[in-house]
């Protein structure tokens, strides 16, 4: 049978008037239609791709929908929808920027994507949430409960490290004011959370440094890194470095920059001992310690010396005294022996009285004069020349 040209050419155009008409509404790279045998289950390729290109968008939280559980047949049959309702509510906020898509969050997670998304606690999300760079990461189930169809969405906070749930129940998974009351949750769930992020900047003159903001690494070297707002510890180390500390004040929005100086603090270069050095501070002093020089004790010899002549010439005085005759006898109360002792410890009392007195004034002069010339001499080595030696010929060689 001959087909007008004129019908053929009107029906050609009306399906190319509808097909990208379809194409924008499934811009999402999810196909809505209710073929069944295509949506089972959402497949990997599903890209959910709704990034800003606003420069402003840096510092908004970073947004990732892990995936829908679905365990009954006829939910998982609209999985595709519900996974983009979710994200366009999730983006409707206007407080978030999405992360990575289900395509890109399946490969970073690989064998750890299943278990992610069927967590709901602040153990097993953390990790995932690390690996994406996510803020805020959010997965769901919908199922079949006593209520009847539930779902229930948990969001993972980075910032505070918690898990908040957002239930919401409808008549059948189709329903599409159950799905845009899902959608308003999630949205007001971000507006909730989502804080703008902070920009820091720190650069390190030592390139191996760790850079550590609270309990978190930033990094290696020099590093910039979008944290969130609020009070926060930096803390800048490197091995036989000095350890950097400051306190933060990061603001929404805002950028702030960091210049590190780290000091060497391992050992202290080779230099003079101790003991040069406490020779120098002697000297600089007024001499040395008065019981490290020789002086002090020919001191206390010769003042020994003069208490020792005092005492024989005490006791040679009194037998002076009892050398008369008191009793007019006409014989000495002492005998001759006595008396030639007495002489002799007089003469005794004498040197020594005389020589202690010699020794212990020069020793004096010597302390208080000359103390600068004295130090050094704690330097010579024992049995050298000067010093104590010196001292002690003076007091035998020259006293005596």
């Amino acid at each position: 049978m001959r087909i007008p040209p004129a019908p053929s050419i009107a029906l050609l155009a009306l399906a190319l008037w509808v097909h990208p008409a379809r194409a924008q509404e499934g811009g999402l790279g999810l196909d809505l239609s209710t073929d069944t045998s295509a949506q089972e289950q959402p497949g990997p390729d599903i890209g959910l791709d709704l990034r800003d290109s606003d420069p402003k968008a840096a510092l908004m939280p970073r947004f990732v929908l892990l995936g829908l559980d679905t365990p009954e047949r006829a939910g998982a049959q609209q999985a595709q929808a519900w996974l983009k309702t979710l994200a366009r509510g999730a983006m409707s906020s206007g407080m978030v920027t999405l992360g990575a898509n289900l395509q890109e969050t399946r490969e970073r997670l690989a064998e750890g994507y299943d278990a992610a998304v069927r967590c709901t606690e602040v153990s097993c999300l953390a990790e995932p949430a690390d690996a994406l760079d996510a803020d805020l990461l959010t997965t769901a189930r919908l199922s079949l409960e006593d209520a009847g169809w539930t779902l229930r969405a948990w969001t993972y906070d980075r910032d505070r490290r918690v898990v908040v749930e957002d239930v919401v129940s409808g008549r059948n998974p189709r329903d599409a004011a159950f799905q845009k009351e899902a959608a308003t949750k999630l949205s007001n769930r971000m507006m909730a959370l989502a804080r703008p992020r902070a920009v820091l900047k720190v650069a390190v003159n030592v390139p191996q440094a760790v850079v550590k903001v609270g309990e978190r690494i930033l990094g290696v070297g020099s590093v910039e890194a979008r944290l969130p707002p609020g009070t926060t510890q930096l803390e800048v180390s490197a091995d036989e470095y000095s350890t950097f500390t400051r306190t933060l004040d990061l603001k929404p929005g805002a950028s702030e920059s960091v210049d590190v100086r780290l000091e060497i603090s391992g050992p202290a270069p080779e230099g003079p001992g101790d003991d040069a050095v406490a020779g120098v501070s002697g000297s600089r002093g007024g001499g040395q310690s008065l019981f490290k020089r020789p002086a002090f004790y020919t001191a206390i010899v010769g003042l020994a010396a003069v208490g020792a002549g005092v005492v024989l010439g005490m006791g040679a005085k009194d037998v002076e005294s009892r050398a008369g005759d008191a009793d007019g006898d006409g014989i000495f109360d002492v005998s001759r022996k006595e008396r030639l002792d007495a002489q002799s410890q007089a003469n005794l009392a004498t040197a020594l009285i005389a020589g202690g007195g010699v020794v212990a004034a020069g020793s004096v002069v010597w302390l208080v004069v000359v103390p600068t010339r004295s130090a050094p001499k704690a330097t010579l080595e024992p049995g050298g020349p000067g010093g104590a030696s010196t001292a002690l010929h003076l007091v035998v060689g020259g006293s005596f």
